[in-house]
């Protein structure tokens, strides 16, 4: 049986709007359920994801910028004078992320060490590796902490002599990479054993791993998996919404810290869980051995993304006083003004503090111990971190933390018997990373996925409704003129009648 086309046409002009309309309702109503098939598909983190390459390693090296604060007057510092300071830099490296030793487990995580990898960037920076800074001795310090917590005044004759005699200083002039990476020898580390055989009871004083062959700041870290400890990730599989959170560190889900200052908790920096809402956003620091919490500021677009930034506000570094959540990360009895963190639990007892570059957002009480050489900016020295919020990606990055050294006044130690009471700025530095451009609109793309399903969905009933409007406007159209015909037919009839009866007439006559 042959179908006419003027049947196929109604088929067609039937069918084609009822598939249109079904399959716009089903993207308008499923649009969030692909999103989350795509995002489990490709982002959730397993060994074939499409996430995986870029997760072990950085599809671009980050930028890591340091700055030194170079003393101008050591001398003055020690009799009590408040330092001078003058900032050099940057120097400038990438830094690279490779993540190994992975083992995938049954509860949906995986288990990872990190090796980082810092190469110099000369034409990026402003100075050379081989730049002689002067800054504040870590290590000095450190010993001079340790004998005005630990011993009486009364027996600090022994370990003056001890020092003077191996002429340790509070101030060193070192290279650039001595002080970062390479590491400078001070007399002490080899005369540990002498100083512990001279007085036995100092060895309770040394934790054990504290003491190496050489100091920097970075020493040992380039290149190595043991620094930054044992990672044990959430993948997202069974639960997106702790994606990218840390599990544990270091085989461990409770930190150096009492109650929950302690807990193992925040992302591990590369993933948050999708559907980011408008509040904080919470990242586990190894280097900090604490969890930082970054607040909702605003929205903003990165490359055409839409992205959440979170900062670092004042509460960040606040004392407990005005940010209870920050109590419990204080030593008990002591009490600090808002702006600093106290890390020495975390670097065997070193009176290292972290603060935010310049002391920016800090109690003026810390600017006030500085002569000159400071001068907070909350564009350069603010932390931010902004997210593109539907999928829990960072689109662009800027960390930015300063250590500084507690140097404080010690009776009866030469070197520190008249210096005050100053948190020493030694260096600060900017981690940089974003999106790549050649990842920008995959990541666009992703990010306004469901709305571009919704508006397929949208466009798919409106082509419906266009089709069937312009269907019903033809077949009325054709109904108009058929009925024009079917009026002008009976006169048309009338007069081939009259001429056939005419022609007749003729014939007869003949």
């Amino acid at each position: 049986m042959k179908v006419s086309n003027s049947s196929m046409k109604k088929f067609v002009c039937l069918c084609l709007p009822m598939v249109l309309v079904v399959s716009g309702l089903i993207l308008l109503t499923t649009h969030h359920n692909i999103f989350m098939y795509i995002y489990k598909s490709q982002l959730v983190l397993s060994p074939t994801s499409g996430s995986f390459p870029m997760w072990q390693d950085l599809p671009t090296p980050m930028l890591l910028s340091m700055y030194l604060f170079n003393v101008s007057n050591p001398d003055e510092v020690s009799k009590g004078a408040k330092p001078e300071l003058e900032e050099f830099g940057p120097y400038v490296f990438t830094e690279q992320h490779h993540k190994t030793k992975l083992a995938w487990n049954e509860n949906g995580t995986v288990t990872y060490r990190q090796i980082r990898t810092w190469h110099f960037v000369p034409e990026l920076s402003s100075g050379s590796l081989d730049d002689n800074v002067t800054i504040v001795n870590s290590v000095a310090a450190t010993i001079g902490a340790m004998i005005n917590q630990n011993v009486a005044k009364s027996l600090r004759f022994f370990p003056n002599v001890f020092l003077r005699a191996i002429k340790e200083s509070l101030f060193v002039t070192k290279t650039v990479r001595e002080i970062i990476f390479d590491g400078y020898h001070d007399p002490l580390f080899d005369n540990v054993e002498e100083l512990i055989k001279l007085l036995p009871w100092v060895k309770k004083m040394i934790p054990e791993g504290s003491v190496m062959d050489k100091f920097a700041f970075f020493y040992g870290r380039n290149g190595t998996d043991y620094t930054d400890g044992v990672f044990n990730m959430f993948t997202g599989a069974g639960r997106t919404d702790q994606m990218g959170e840390v599990h544990s560190w270091n085989y461990s889900t409770r930190g150096l810290f009492p109650g929950q200052c302690g807990q193992v908790r925040g992302g591990a920096g590369e993933f948050y869980p999708p559907g980011l809402e408008k509040t904080f956003i919470e990242m586990f620091s190894n280097d900090l051995c604490r969890t930082l919490r970054l607040n909702f500021n605003k929205e903003v677009t990165v490359k055409g993304i839409n992205s959440y930034e979170y900062r670092a506000d004042r509460s960040f570094f606040a004392n407990g006083t005005e940010n209870t959540l920050n109590a419990c990360y204080e030593p008990a009895g002591v009490f600090l003004p808002s702006g600093v963190y106290n890390t020495s639990v975390c670097r065997f007892g070193a009176p290292v503090f972290v603060s935010q570059p310049h002391f920016y957002q800090a109690d003026t009480y810390y600017l006030d111990m500085i002569a000159s050489g400071l001068s907070p900016n909350s564009t350069l020295h603010s932390t931010y971190f902004r997210v593109e919020p539907r999928a829990g990606v960072p689109t662009d990055v800027s960390a930015r933390f300063q250590l500084n050294v507690l140097v404080d006044r010690v009776s009866g130690i030469t070197m520190l018997n008249s210096v005050n009471k100053t948190y020493f700025p030694v260096m600060w530095f900017e981690n940089k990373a974003g999106v790549p451009d050649s990842l920008a609109f995959k990541m666009k793309l992703l990010a306004n996925l469901p709305e571009i399903l919704q508006g397929m969905g949208w466009a798919q009933i409106g082509l419906s409704l266009a089709i069937c409007i312009i269907a019903t406007l033809v077949m009325a159209s054709k109904r108009k003129v058929q009925g024009r015909l079917e009026d002008t037919s009976p006169i048309l009839n009338q007069s081939i009648q009259e001429d056939s009866q005419d022609e007749n007439v003729f014939l007869d006559q003949e």
